[in-house]
């Protein structure tokens, strides 16, 4: 690889972004650089994605050959509540950066979700037909529309519900159950929605393999997926996460009905043969991982 190439990472301070920005801490090659907002601190450049003035000096300034793009609303919740800002960031920042790299020569990897589908016809290929349910995953389908109308040097790839290293409880939906765990037992998890719980050190992994593998072959573009391959209810995650905390599953129901509020799909699985093929990242263990990292957060002390 030509150390002179470039990679800006957006959303460096999130919790895929981070894990993208340490997998290239230890095993990148080229120039790299994070970006973030409300957590910039360190070695992440402090960047508001949606002033375009900002975005488009930064971008004269480093001259990136290729971006990876994981900032965005994730939350369902978040999206269904404030729509406007929601759109504004998974959408028009897309667009925005999806220009830049038209104008400039670049390639662009934009981190999209399974939400685009609607769960009623697993597993998911790429090219398969999309439906968002909810207004997360409309406004996640509309970013990877508007990149398709720019240009075709892009890569959009695909991932489930992510977990990993996490600053408090409330950072990934995977953790948050452990809050409600927490706040009072009996407690009642979703036992309808088959989620893959997938780490992002994981895609991480993936996200380098990608530009390495741009870097090397100028065709490499086109829709990606990468998923964990251990399907599990919220239900069934409680009772992985339950003894870890001296929590007995018998104290947790599992609620076969779908839940209130945002409508979620019921099985979203991905498909991810096809980077797979290219011999391309890995799949640790759930209960594994999950283990060490929730000894090594203190628990104690984490309310939210």
């Amino acid at each position: 690889m030509n150390k002179m190439e470039t990679t800006w990472i957006t959303g460096a301070t999130g919790l895929l972004g981070r894990a993208i920005l340490e997998d290239f801490s230890t095993a990148y090659k080229g120039r790299f650089v994070g970006t973030g907002f409300s957590r910039a601190s360190g070695k992440v450049e402090k960047l508001n994605l949606l002033d375009k003035a900002g975005v488009e000096a930064f971008f004269e300034r480093n001259q990136p050959k290729f971006v990876i793009h994981s900032a965005a609303e994730r939350k369902p919740d978040v999206s269904e509540k404030d729509p406007s800002a929601t759109w504004a960031l998974n959408v028009d920042v897309t667009e925005h950066l999806a220009k830049l790299c038209h104008k400039n020569g670049s390639w662009l990897l934009y981190i999209s979700t399974d939400y685009v589908f609607d769960g009623t016809a697993p597993p998911y290929q790429p090219g398969d037909d999309t439906n968002p349910l909810n207004y997360y995953g409309k406004s996640k389908l509309a970013g990877e529309e508007v990149i398709q109308k720019v240009f075709d040097n892009f890569a959009i790839l695909r991932v489930p519900i992510l977990y990993g290293e996490i600053q408090h409880l409330a950072e990934s939906a995977v953790t948050s159950v452990v809050l409600d765990l927490k706040g009072s037992l009996p407690s009642r998890q979703d036992n309808w929605a088959i989620r893959y719980p997938t780490h992002v050190g994981d895609v991480a992994l993936i996200c380098r393999q990608m530009v390495e593998q741009r870097s090397a072959d100028e065709g490499f573009r086109g829709v990606f997926h990468w998923s964990g391959n251990e399907p599990y209810t919220k239900h069934q995650m409680a009772c992985v996460m339950a003894p870890i905390m001296g929590i007995n599953c018998e104290d947790i129901t599992a609620d076969p009905k779908p839940a209130k509020g945002t409508p979620r799909p019921q099985d979203c699985c991905l498909e991810s043969t096809l980077l797979e093929s290219l011999a391309f990242g890995r799949q640790r263990s759930f209960p594994d991982a999950i283990e060490d990292i929730l000894k090594r957060t203190n628990l104690k002390n984490q309310s939210s």
